[in-house]
C-alpha cells in the first residue's frame, strides 16, 4: 500500500523574540503566493481578548483599545478579526483548519505568548517551527528605542513590562526545546536576523529551501504601505486600531525590502533615534544591560544550531 500524502497548505511557525525585523519578515511571507499570513495571533489575543487574562498586556492594551473608541470603533473596522471573545482553544482550532485554496499558512509570534502562563497545551499541530534570534544586547538597544519613543508626552505606556519580567529570548529558548522534546519539530531551522540582513538572499533562499517555502527573488523586495496588514493579514481589529498610537511597525511598513538601516537614517550623521538615546539615564542603560547579561546565555546556545550557509 502506498505511503499516504500528506494533503493541505504547508504550515509554518516563525518564533521569535521583539526587535528582532520579525515583522518584515513575515511581510516578506506574505507575498509567497497563495499564503494566508497571521501576525502575532497568540500575542494579540492576550493583548486585547476578554476571554485570556494576560498579567503582561491585558489591561493596559484594553485600556488602549477603549480610548481609541472600543468596541463602536472596531465594529467599523472591515477587515481582520474580533479579538475580544477569541481565546486561544479557538486560536488552535482555527490555525489547524484546512485553508482550502491556499499553499502556505506563515505565522508570526513571540515564543513569550504561547510559554508564558503553561500555554504549551495551545499549540497547534500539523506546523514545522521555525525560528528567528538576534543578540541580546543588539536586541534590548532597539528595544530601548522603543521604550523611549512610548515615554514621550501623550503616548502608550505599559508598567507591567518591568525588567525582572522581561526574558524573551529565555522563553524563546524553551520554546525551542520544547518542540523537539514533545516530536514538533526534530530539528527546528534557526535563522540569526543579523546574518540574514547582511545576505539577505542566500539566507532566506536557505530558509525556504529548510522549509520547503518556494523561493524566487521576488521576495527579496515588496511594496511600501500599512496596506499588508490592514488587508492582507490575520490580525485583530483592535490592533488595526491602536497600532497607531503605539507606535508600532512604522519601520516595516516604510521598508521594501531587508536591510540593516531604514531609508530614513542612511547618509544622515544624525537620526531622531540617535537624539532621542542621548536622552536615557545612565541607570536605565545599566539595566538593560543586565538584562542583556542575563538572556545571552540562552542565545548563545540557540545560535550554535542556526542556519548558516555552509549547512
Amino acid at each position: 500500500m502506498a505511503s499516504e500524502v500528506p494533503t493541505g497548505p504547508l504550515k509554518v511557525f516563525l518564533w521569535t523574540t521583539p526587535r528582532t525585523v520579525s515583522t518584515s519578515f513575515l511581510k516578506c511571507m506574505t507575498y509567497v503566493p497563495d499564503t494566508v499570513a497571521w501576525h502575532e495571533p497568540y500575542l494579540q489575543i492576550g493583548k486585547f481578548s476578554y476571554q485570556v487574562e494576560d498579567p503582561m498586556f491585558s489591561e493596559p492594551y484594553r485600556e488602549l483599545a477603549e480610548k481609541q473608541g472600543g468596541a463602536s470603533e472596531v465594529a467599523k473596522i472591515e477587515s481582520g478579526y474580533d479579538a475580544s471573545d477569541k481565546d486561544f482553544d479557538w486560536l488552535r482550532e482555527q490555525l489547524e483548519g484546512d485553508f482550502p485554496g491556499k499553499k502556505m499558512v506563515f505565522v508570526k509570534d513571540m515564543g513569550a505568548s504561547i510559554l508564558r502562563e503553561s500555554r504549551h497545551d495551545k499549540i497547534p499541530k500539523g506546523f514545522r517551527h521555525t525560528f528567528l534570534i538576534r543578540n541580546p544586547h543588539k536586541m534590548m538597544q532597539s528595544q530601548l528605542k522603543g521604550f523611549m519613543k512610548m515615554q514621550q508626552p501623550g503616548s502608550f505606556k505599559n508598567p507591567n513590562l518591568t525588567p525582572d519580567k522581561i526574558r524573551p529570548v529565555q522563553y524563546l529558548n524553551e520554546l525551542w526545546k520544547y518542540v523537539k522534546a514533545e516530536g514538533f519539530e526534530s530539528n527546528p531551522v534557526i535563522v540569526d536576523i543579523d546574518e540574514l540582513l547582511e545576505n539577505p538572499k542566500e539566507m532566506l533562499e536557505a530558509y525556504c529551501k529548510e522549509v520547503g517555502i518556494p523561493f524566487t527573488e521576488d521576495l527579496l523586495t515588496w511594496p511600501l504601505g500599512e496596506d499588508v496588514m490592514t488587508n492582507m493579514w490575520m490580525v485583530p481589529k483592535q490592533t488595526i486600531l491602536t497600532f497607531r498610537t503605539v507606535g508600532a511597525h512604522t519601520g516595516t511598513f516604510a521598508s521594501t525590502g531587508f536591510q540593516t538601516k531604514s531609508p530614513a537614517t542612511v547618509g544622515n550623521s544624525s537620526s531622531p533615534e540617535d537624539d532621542l538615546m542621548k536622552q536615557i539615564p545612565p541607570i536605565v542603560s545599566q539595566i538593560l544591560k543586565g538584562m542583556a547579561d542575563r538572556e545571552f546565555p540562552f542565545y548563545e546556545e540557540l545560535h550554535a544550531e542556526r542556519l548558516t550557509l555552509n549547512k
